[in-house]
């Protein structure tokens, strides 16, 4: 990429990131240096990730001040957005009919062949896996539906699933086009941060996907959400790995990084450290199933854009190749939680 096609990060803008922002540990190092966002157009400039050596976070540094980082989502897709899913067109009138199916088994109000399906889906695990995560796994919190509040809900979609299955749903989005999108199909939506809670409002279930990587202070959002929820409640919390088999495999391909949006990057031991200090009585990890696929797949593309014009060869060798690498992903985040793509966290307070 040339300069040219580089919008730099104004320098009164930057603040650099002297100590780990989780452990406060000074004992970081660089990890990545000279990555290009190329989520957008143009390039928000080039970026340099650290990593903490005692507690292993990964931090941009520089990094946008939080008064500026707006910009970075100036021409990013919104949540209104299905860019990112991992089927389109046909496939995803196919998906939508098994996942259906499948919630309406697991929500105990299918028909028959709802049930047949489920069945199908459990024994095809990585399946089962995918729909799980992707309904945040409400099918398995105990107890009656209750009060739910998704962080960054974009235009609503998990808010009107989670309605639809008896949770009583309120929602929260900076994305001003988003809010608007959600409250025209009569959700309970709020344009602003956690803060616009009031302390007396008490939840059920909150929801946090791939959110933390994008806040300043993880902590003190943690914390806010163990004060909101009433006793026994859960928060359901998804954000990319940085001690994945993804990013060992494509390092500054890989698709997890996204600077300067993803500010922090957790591996596992720090984000369950991070929730049992703050109060939560058991933390327990899920598993995005076909996560590897996507997160590969994204990768591959990344990867593909990064090489000299005219080196990449679509031969039938290579995309074997990619298909096999891909599987390996796969299978290697299904056995190994600490190389999952995705940190999926379910705790209990």
């Amino acid at each position: 990429m040339s300069d040219a096609s580089l919008q730099h990060w104004p320098q009164d803008q930057l603040e650099v990131v002297g100590r780990c922002p989780v452990c406060s540990s000074e004992d970081i190092r660089n990890l990545e240096s000279g990555l290009i966002d190329r989520m957008v157009a143009p390039a928000t400039g080039e970026w340099n990730i650290c990593i903490c050596s005692d507690c292993g976070i990964a931090f941009l540094s520089p990094r946008p001040d939080s008064e500026s980082i707006g910009t970075a989502y100036k021409h990013y897709y919104t949540h209104t957005s299905d860019k990112d899913d991992l089927v389109s067109g046909r496939l995803r009138a196919i998906k939508k009919y098994f996942a259906e199916n499948y919630y309406a088994a697991a929500n105990k109000t299918g028909a028959p062949a709802a049930y047949v399906i489920y069945v199908v889906m459990r024994i095809l695990f990585p399946l089962s896996l995918y729909f799980d995560t992707k309904s945040r796994h409400l099918f398995q919190v105990r107890g009656k539906p209750g009060r739910l509040l998704d962080i960054g809900c974009g235009n609503g979609e998990f808010l009107r699933f989670a309605n639809r299955f008896g949770w009583d749903v309120v929602g929260l989005d900076l994305d001003a086009d988003a809010v608007a999108e959600a409250r025209s199909g009569g959700l309970d939506v709020r344009a602003g941060d956690i803060d616009i809670i009031g302390g007396e409002e008490k939840f059920d279930f909150i929801s946090l996907s791939h959110v933390v990587e994008h806040v300043y202070d993880p902590a003190e959002l943690i914390r806010t959400c163990y004060a909101l929820l009433n006793d026994g409640g859960t928060l359901w919390l998804e954000t990319p790995n940085i001690e994945s088999i993804g990013y060992l495999l494509y390092k500054s391909n890989w698709r997890g990084l996204e600077p300067p949006r993803h500010i922090m990057l957790f591996n596992q031991s720090a984000l369950r450290r991070l929730l049992m200090s703050s109060g939560f009585v058991s933390v327990e990890q899920k598993n995005h199933g076909l996560s590897g696929v996507y997160m590969g797949l994204a990768s591959e593309m990344l990867l593909k854009e990064s090489m000299p014009s005219g080196s990449v060869v679509d031969g039938g060798i290579r995309k074997i190749r990619i298909f096999l690498k891909i599987l390996s992903l796969e299978l290697i985040q299904l056995l190994s939680k600490k190389r999952r793509e995705f940190l999926t966290l379910v705790a209990i307070r």
